[in-house]
Order: structure tokens, then C-alpha cells, then sequence
């Protein structure tokens, strides 16, 4: 493009930048504040509805186009008022925040958090005026070791109140857009894409507003690909310990774990299961009770699922073990769409990031169930391929979710109006990538890991040819999932 027409163009970039960047803060700022208690489910949808169109319109400037000097800087900034702001202004209906108080209380005392259930004569000394908001009192934790960890000393700063909580998974989700930055960098793609997570209100909210842990584990799992990108694509001992307290912050990071292991083999194998040992040790003397609330909670969940709930729901009219049933097949069939991922895992770290992240994804689609917190451990994929379906989702999910609170029809008619637009733009563009012709040879596209230019284009290094740039990108163990607009089909 020429000089005299790529400046303007780029202008307007520029001020479309700053004016969705400005209309997504205003978006959660709307969302609150709650003036009764019936209120706040309108509040909340009316600004993140402007919060979601303003993310998607900026992230649609950026893509594979780049930005101003300025731009990466107001995408950090952005990125740090939605967390502010969500933390003032956003609602907060869920109550996990007050079970990671009370966990993090319970292991201060030196009390085993798996051995007892909140209501458990044994701990009603440690009640105090947010036991009340603790839900299933009559079930032990479900959060693993390292989440326990987190909690006690997060307890330490201040055992009574929750912000502590949000402010410290708040800083994780501005870790994990830095971590981003960085990878984006490592994997040769220009760092604005980070905006598809950065700016996403999905996980503002769910980190700032709500609370959830899954922002830790979802930083510990980014610092794991980040580690294994340092490394070219072979993941050493520094990505195994990230990878173990991923997985014992939050159990989800451990479908991640198969694609690391057969990039990092036996050694990397052996890292891991160390440091899951290790955060695990703390809270062995539970013995069988160590897994009672996991249990529980595979035994019954199945709120806000979209496949689960329809086949739970099918063999409902068959057997009265049906919810067993289901769940068991749907572990069975992610346990299958796992292997076969790890069968196709192409090379370096794009293919690292793309297989974990379609498996995470896999357990969303499957699973049970599908909580809008637990959809943000697939939003960082986006920086990679922002699959139309996949941004959807982002803010279907929580408007199916908080949308309850006013809907009073079937609930499976409000699970299907939201599911059902993600999963028709999901099989389209699997039909679009799957219906072109292939063309062979090493660029058919450009490698994921290779070093591109400030507009998303490769960038030839030393000279050489397209073809030669390519062969080396591999060699050094860097080439993975295709990128450009077509590596978007994957997900």
C-alpha cells in the first residue's frame, strides 16, 4: 500500500483504538452500580453488551494490521482500567471468593482443608461473618494443593476480607496479558493481538469482579508456554514446575499436560510429577477424603453445559442412572478428542499452544460444567487464532449465565439461544477450512514461530528464500500451528 494512503488508514486505527478503548471501560462502568438486589442482572448485561461490541471492534482494527508506536501502550492501559473499574463497579453474584477465604483460614490454622466440610463441628470456631455466604457448606474443597497454598497466604495479608482475593487475581490477569506480550513476541506475532485478551470483559470481570482462581491458573499455564517458547519448543524442567502448579491451582491445566510431555519427554515427565508431589505433600494426612469434594462435584455439576445437558437430558427418558452415564461418556469422549489432538500435534510451540487450547476447549464443549470463569482458559488462544465462534462465546456464555436471574421459561431455552449461534459459526468455518483445496509445500502459510513484520507479515531475516526461512524456522524446533488468518480455523 502506498505511504501517502497507509498513514491516514492508519490514523483512524489509531482514534478507533482510543474510542473503543474509552467505550469499553465505560461499558464496566455501567454495569454497576446495583440499586436492589432484582436489579443487578440488567445492569450488569446492559454495559457488558457495550463492553463486548467495543472489544470486538478493536480487536477486529488490530488484527494482523498492527497499530500505532502508541498502541501496544493504550492496550496495556485499557487492559489495567477494566480490571479497576470491574473491581469497583461490576456485581458480584458468585460466592467462590468466600471459600477461598474460609480454605485459606482453615490451612492458616493448620487444619487439613480436605478433611473437613465447612459445617463440621470440628471448625466452627473459625466461623465468622462471611461463613454464612459459603456455598455447599456440607462438602470439603474441591480447589487442589497449590490453590490452597495461594489461599493461605493470601489469608495472611487479611483473613476476613474478599478484596484481597480480587485484587491479587486481578494483578494475575495483568500478568497473564504481560506473559502474552512476551509469547506473541517469541512466537513471531505482533504483540497487539494481545487485545483479544487484554481488553475481553469475559476475563475483567471473572478476575476483578468475581473473583476466581482459574486467572492463577491460567497465568501459571502461559508462563509454562512462555518458558517452553525460551526454549524453542522443547519445554524443560523451569515449563514442567510452571505446568505442576498450574495443574494444582486449577485440575483443567492438566489436559494441557500431554502435548508438554511428549514435547518435553521422560525428563519433563519427571519435573512435573515432582512438583505435583511436592505441592501435593502438605495435604496427604487427608488420605481418601483428599478427593471427596472432587468427587461431589463430578457427582452432580452440570450447570450452564450445552452437550452434557442435552445428553443428560436424552437418556433421562432411558435410565435412572442417566447423570453417570453422561458423565462418564463425556470424560471418555474427552479423554478421546485429547489423544487424537496429540496424535495431529504439529511441531514447536504453536503447535504446544494450539493442541492444550483445543483440548481446554474440548472440555467446554463436552463437559460439565460450563461456568463463565472457566471459559477464560481458552480466551488467550485468541491472540492466535480468533475463531468467530470462540469470541462469541466470550460473551454468550455470561449472558446465558447471569441472564438466569431474569429468565423464567425452560432453562434449556436459554442454554440453547446461547450455545446454539457458537456452535453454527464453529461447524461453518470447519466446513470453509476443510472444503478448500490444500496446497502443498512449506508456505502454504507462514509458520507460527516465524518472525513477522510489524503488520503480521513474514519478515525474511538474512536474506534467502521464503521456502529456505521456513526450513530453518523448523529445524531450531520453532515452527507450529500455521498462523495467519488461517490458522484461525483450528479453533
Amino acid at each position: 500500500m502506498p505511504a501517502d494512503r497507509a498513514e491516514p488508514r492508519g490514523r483512524i486505527r489509531g482514534v478507533g483504538l482510543v474510542t473503543f478503548g474509552t467505550l469499553a471501560t465505560a461499558g464496566l462502568w455501567w454495569t454497576g452500580p446495583i440499586p436492589g438486589d432484582r436489579d443487578w442482572p440488567v445492569h450488569y448485561l446492559r454495559g457488558y453488551v457495550v463492553a463486548w461490541v467495543a472489544y470486538v471492534c478493536a480487536a477486529w482494527l488490530v488484527r494482523n494490521r498492527g497499530s500505532a508506536r502508541w498502541g501496544l501502550a493504550w492496550i496495556v492501559a485499557v487492559a489495567v482500567a477494566l480490571r479497576v473499574v470491574a473491581f469497583a463497579r461490576t456485581p458480584r453474584p458468585s460466592t467462590d471468593v468466600y471459600r477461598y477465604l474460609w480454605d485459606g483460614r482453615v490451612v492458616t490454622a493448620g487444619i487439613n482443608p480436605y478433611q473437613y466440610a465447612p459445617d463440621a463441628r470440628q471448625l466452627a470456631h473459625l466461623q465468622d461473618k462471611h461463613w454464612r455466604e459459603i456455598g455447599f457448606k456440607d462438602i470439603p474443597t474441591i480447589y487442589p494443593p497449590a490453590a490452597q497454598l495461594l489461599f493461605a497466604g493470601l489469608s495472611r495479608v487479611s483473613s476476613t476480607d474478599p478484596d484481597v482475593f480480587r485484587l491479587a487475581f486481578a494483578g494475575f490477569d495483568v500478568g497473564v496479558v504481560l506473559l502474552l506480550i512476551a509469547l506473541l513476541r517469541r512466537t513471531g506475532r505482533a504483540p497487539e493481538q494481545v487485545i483479544w485478551y487484554a481488553w475481553c470483559p469475559l476475563a475483567a470481570t471473572e478476575s476483578a469482579a468475581g473473583g476466581h482462581v482459574d486467572v492463577a491458573g491460567v497465568f501459571l499455564l502461559a508462563l509454562a508456554f512462555l518458558l517452553a517458547a525460551r526454549a524453542r519448543g522443547r519445554p524443560g524442567c523451569g515449563s514442567a514446575l510452571a505446568l505442576a502448579a498450574a495443574v494444582m491451582t486449577k485440575g483443567f491445566a492438566l489436559l494441557a499436560a500431554p502435548f508438554f510431555i511428549r514435547r518435553g519427554g521422560l525428563k519433563f515427565a519427571g519435573w512435573f510429577a515432582l512438583g505435583c508431589v511436592v505441592l501435593a505433600a502438605p495435604f496427604v494426612g487427608a488420605g481418601r477424603h483428599l478427593f471427596d469434594g472432587l468427587i461431589a462435584y463430578l457427582s452432580a455439576w452440570k450447570v450452564n453445559a450445552s452437550l452434557f445437558v442435552l445428553a443428560d437430558w436424552l437418556l433421562e427418558h432411558v435410565t435412572p442412572s442417566h447423570y453417570q452415564i453422561t458423565r462418564l461418556g463425556s470424560l471418555v469422549a474427552i479423554l478421546l478428542v485429547t489423544v487424537w489432538l496429540l496424535w495431529r500435534q504439529r511441531p514447536g510451540i504453536g503447535g504446544l499452544i494450539a493442541g492444550a487450547s483445543l483440548a481446554l476447549g474440548a472440555m467446554l464443549v463436552l463437559g460439565a460444567p460450563t461456568l463463565p470463569w472457566y471459559v477464560i482458559w481458552t480466551v488467550p488462544a485468541l491472540c492466535w487464532w480468533s475463531a468467530p465462534g470462540w469470541v462469541l462465546l466470550t460473551f454468550t456464555v455470561a449472558a446465558q449465565y447471569y441472564g438466569q436471574w431474569l429468565w423464567h421459561g425452560s432453562p434449556h431455552a436459554l442454554l440453547w439461544a446461547g450455545y446454539m449461534p457458537v456452535y453454527c459459526l464453529l461447524v461453518w468455518q470447519a466446513a470453509a477450512r476443510w472444503g478448500r483445496p490444500h496446497v502443498r509445500g512449506p508456505m502454504r502459510q507462514a509458520p507460527l514461530d516465524m518472525p513477522r513484520g510489524r503488520q503480521g507479515r513474514p519478515a525474511l531475516q538474512g536474506g534467502g528464500s521464503p521456502s529456505k526461512q521456513a526450513e530453518g524456522s523448523e529445524q531450531d524446533g520453532g515452527a507450529g500451528a500455521e498462523g495467519g488468518d488461517e490458522g484461525a480455523g483450528d479453533l
